[in-house]
């Protein structure tokens, strides 16, 4: 159990996001929903009965679509493009049942980054190593530090607004 009382188990998905993303041709909030709903119908047929959540993480900036960055230079050079600017983190939400849609959500957070040296980013990256994180930040560890201002959820930043998910969904089933 959790503070929230709702008994969950977390799996992996089995939808490959990496050929959709490269294929498909849409905005990045509608490219993020999409994700978060194949990923959650992915797992209908092994989990028959049970209310399935799929998540999507999407950093955007102006269009542009920043990836997991995967190698210590990608996240660097993330973080130079980021730099001074504000993003967007989109995250969106799927509850399915039975191949059902029960619910979805989309929540945009505007994020702020200060204006950083090419040595505050080196030191950020050698001290979060977010090599697997879209913006090539993890917020919840030091990555707050790297920002000047932020407009939405905290809990959508560190990937899932549980409590604001679970109360939403409760009207639905």
């Amino acid at each position: 159990m959790n503070q929230y009382d709702a008994a969950f188990k977390a799996v992996d998905h089995m939808f490959d996001e990496t050929e959709a993303k490269q294929e498909l041709k849409l905005p990045p909030k509608e490219l993020s929903l999409y994700l978060a709903r194949q990923k959650s119908l992915s797992l209908n047929k092994k989990f028959k009965d049970h209310v399935i959540l799929g998540c999507d993480q999407i950093c955007n900036l102006n269009g542009k679509i920043f990836s997991k960055p995967l190698t210590v230079e990608q996240a660097k050079l993330n973080l130079s493009e980021l730099s001074g600017k504000t993003h967007q983190l989109i995250g969106s939400y799927s509850f399915t049942k039975n191949n059902e849609i029960l619910f979805e959500d989309t929540l945009i957070t505007n994020m702020t980054m200060k204006n950083l040296s090419k040595s505050e980013i080196n030191d950020y990256v050698a001290t979060d190593l977010p090599l697997t994180s879209c913006g090539s930040y993890m917020f919840e560890k030091n990555g707050y530090n790297l920002f000047s201002e932020v407009e939405g959820s905290l809990e959508a930043i560190n990937g899932l607004p549980f409590g604001y998910l679970l109360n939403k969904l409760n009207k639905y089933v």
